[in-house]
C-alpha cells in the first residue's frame, strides 16, 4: 500500500538517529527503579519535540514499588545518570525510584487515545567484552559494571523515541491523543502495576506493547498472534532457626539451611498440572555463617508460572503447603514475602485481525508468523488487562531479530534494523485505527 511506503520512507529518515539513541542508552544501563539515566535521556528528547510530560509520582504509585533498592543505591545511580550528562530537571521528580516517563501529544482532530508502552530497565549481567561482540568492537559497551541491556530494552526505548519523533514531525495525522509510556522495572515484573495504579492507562482506548527477538530470530519477521504469556508469582521465602555448635551440641540447633534444602527439593517434586504448562524455579539461595555453626537463617527466591491463572494458583498453593510443612518439620519460623506477580494476557482478537492485515502489506515485513508463544511472563499484561477491562483493546507483538548469545546472556545483541521495523508496524497500525476519524 502506498501509504505504508510513504510512512516507511519517513521513518527511515530518522533511523540513523535512533541507532545513536539506542547506543547511548546501552552505555548507561540501570536496573529496576534505578533507571535515572534512561528517564532523563528520554524526557529531554520528548520535551524538545513538544510532548507534555508526566514524571515521578504522577506515573508511579508508591504502594506498588516492590523490591526497591536501598537509599545508597539510589544515590549512586542518580549521580551516575548526572555524570553521563542528563539534565537534573528531568530526573529530580524520579528520586526514590519514581522512574519512567509518560509523554502525551494531542492532535487537532477528534479520535481515540492510543497508547504505546516501552520498557527501559536493564539486567544485572556483566556484558561481554570480547572481540566480535559489536558493542565492544564499536565502543558502546556498558559503562555501568554489573549492569547491561541484555534483553533489548535499550532498543525498546529507542523504538519509542523514534515513534515519538515520527508523530511530532507529522502532527497533522494525529486523531485524538498519542500516549507514549516508558515503563521502569519490567524485569522484576512490578513496574507496569505501579503505572496502572497511578492511572496511566485509564484513558487508553488502544494499547500496544512488544518485544524484540525471543523466538523470532530473523529481521523482518513479526508475530501479532502471541500466546503463552504466562501468569507468574514470585516470593522470598525465609526460614529462621537456632544456631548451635555443629559438633558439640547439634541437638540444640534448629537448622534453617537443612529446612531450605528440603523445601527446594520437594518444590521441584510438585506434580505438574494436567491442563497446561506449569513451572517452578528457585533461582537464589542464601544460608549459613561458618563451617561449624548450624545455620539459623536461610532464604531463597521462588517463582511459579502456569499456562493459566488457575494453573499458576495451583503451583502457588502447593509451594506454600510445602514450605509451611518444612517449617513445622524442622521447628523453624517461616516468612513468605510476595516479590512480584504477573497475570496472563490474551491479545484482543480485533487487533490481531487488523495487525495481520497490516503486517501482510508492510514492505518491511518478510514473514508474518501465524502465531508465536512468548513462553514466559511479561508485566505488560497488567496494562493490557486494565485497558481491556475498561472496554479497550490491547496487544503484544514480537519483532524478529538475531540476538547474539540470546536474551539475558552476556553476548546478547540485536540487529538495529528491528527498531525501524517496529516503528513502521506501529505507525501503520495507528493509521489504520484512526483512518476515517475526524
Amino acid at each position: 500500500m502506498e501509504m505504508y511506503r510513504k510512512q516507511e520512507k519517513i521513518i527511515d529518515g530518522y533511523f540513523k538517529e535512533a541507532v545513536e539513541w539506542r547506543r547511548q542508552l546501552h552505555k548507561c544501563p540501570q536496573t529496576g527503579w534505578l533507571e535515572y539515566y534512561a528517564t532523563g535521556f528520554i524526557a529531554d528528547k520528548l520535551s524538545g519535540w513538544g510532548y507534555s510530560l508526566l514524571l515521578g509520582k504522577d506515573v508511579i504509585a508508591a504502594a506498588k514499588q516492590i523490591q526497591l533498592p536501598d537509599a545508597q543505591r539510589h544515590d549512586e545511580e542518580y549521580k551516575r545518570a548526572l555524570s553521563f550528562g542528563v539534565k537534573e530537571e528531568f530526573i529530580s521528580p524520579a528520586k526514590g525510584g519514581f522512574t519512567g516517563v509518560v509523554a502525551v501529544l494531542k492532535g487537532d482532530k477528534p479520535g481515540p487515545t492510543v497508547g504505546f508502552r516501552f520498557d527501559i530497565d536493564s539486567n544485572e549481567v556483566c556484558e561481554a567484552n570480547d572481540s566480535g561482540h559489536r558493542p565492544a568492537d564499536e565502543d558502546f559497551i556498558s559503562q555501568n559494571p554489573g549492569c547491561a541491556h541484555m534483553c533489548g530494552h535499550d532498543a525498546h526505548a529507542a523504538t519509542g523515541l523514534l515513534l515519538a519523533r515520527y508523530f511530532s514531525e507529522n502532527r497533522d495525522m494525529i486523531h485524538g491523543t498519542v500516549k507514549l509510556i516508558f515503563q521502569p522495572n519490567e524485569e522484576n515484573l512490578s513496574g507496569a502495576a505501579a503505572m496502572v495504579s497511578a492511572g496511566v492507562v485509564d484513558d487508553v482506548d488502544y494499547l500496544f506493547g512488544g518485544h524484540v527477538g525471543t523466538s523470532l530470530k530473523q529481521i523482518g519477521q513479526i508475530a501479532v498472534n502471541v500466546n503463552n504469556i504466562y501468569p507468574m508469582s514470585r516470593f522470598m521465602v525465609t526460614y529462621r532457626g537456632r544456631a548451635a555448635h555443629a559438633a558439640i551440641r547439634p541437638d540444640e540447633g534448629k537448622n534453617a539451611l537443612l529446612g531450605a534444602c528440603t523445601a527446594v527439593t520437594n518444590l521441584y517434586a510438585i506434580a505438574r498440572h494436567g491442563n497446561g504448562a506449569s513451572q517452578i524455579n528457585v533461582g537464589v539461595m542464601n544460608a549459613g555463617t561458618d563451617w561449624n555453626v548450624i545455620a539459623d537463617k536461610a532464604s531463597f527466591r521462588l517463582e511459579t508460572r502456569g499456562a493459566t491463572d488457575a494453573i499458576n494458583d495451583y503451583m502457588v498453593v502447593r509451594a506454600k503447603e510445602i514450605v509451611t510443612g518444612v517449617a513445622m518439620m524442622y521447628g523453624l519460623e517461616l516468612e513468605i514475602t510476595p516479590a512480584a506477580v504477573a497475570c496472563g494476557g490474551v491479545n484482543s482478537p480485533e487487533l490481531v485481525a487488523l495487525a495481520s492485515k497490516v503486517a501482510s502489506a508492510l514492505p518491511s515485513v518478510s514473514q508474518l508468523l501465524p502465531e508465536a508463544g512468548l513462553n514466559g511472563s511479561e508485566d505488560f499484561t497488567a496494562m493490557m488487562k486494565q485497558v481491556q477491562n475498561r472496554g479497550g483493546k490491547a496487544m503484544f507483538v514480537l519483532y524478529g531479530t538475531p540476538t547474539g548469545g540470546g536474551h539475558h546472556n552476556a553476548a546478547f545483541d540485536i540487529d538495529e534494523t528491528v527498531i525501524a521495523n517496529s516503528v513502521k508496524f506501529l505507525a501503520a497500525m495507528y493509521s489504520e485505527i484512526t483512518m476515517g476519524q475526524g
